[in-house]
C-alpha cells in the first residue's frame, strides 16, 4: 500500500524516525495507526486486542510498554544467536 502523506505529516514522521525514538518512518505510522484504532475501537465500545481484558491498560504498564516499544533498538550480532544455539543444544543434552 502506498499512502502519500501532507508535507507537515510526512517531516514529522521522517523526524520521529530520525530522533531513533522508533527504527524506522514505517514504525512511526504503524505506531500511530495502532493508536487511532485503539481509540477509535475504544469510541465504539469494542474491546481492542491489544488491551486488557476490561478494555483498560494501567497506566504504569502502558507507560513501561511504550518506553520499551520506543526506546532505541540494537540488531543483535550473528554471534549472539550462536551462543544461543548452542546454550540450547547443551541443556538438550543434559
Amino acid at each position: 500500500m502506498i499512502v502519500s502523506l501532507p508535507k507537515e505529516l510526512e517531516e514529522f514522521v521522517r523526524k520521529t524516525a530520525a530522533s531513533g525514538e522508533y527504527p524506522s518512518a514505517e514504525a512511526v505510522v504503524v505506531e500511530a495507526l495502532r493508536e487511532f484504532q485503539n481509540n477509535r475501537e475504544g469510541e465504539n465500545g469494542a474491546v481492542s486486542m491489544r488491551s486488557a481484558p476490561d478494555g483498560n491498560c494501567p497506566p504504569e504498564l502502558k507507560s513501561i510498554l511504550l518506553e520499551a516499544i520506543r526506546g532505541p533498538h540494537h540488531p543483535m550480532p550473528a554471534e549472539y544467536f550462536e551462543q544461543l544455539r548452542q546454550r540450547l543444544r547443551f541443556n538438550k543434552t543434559k
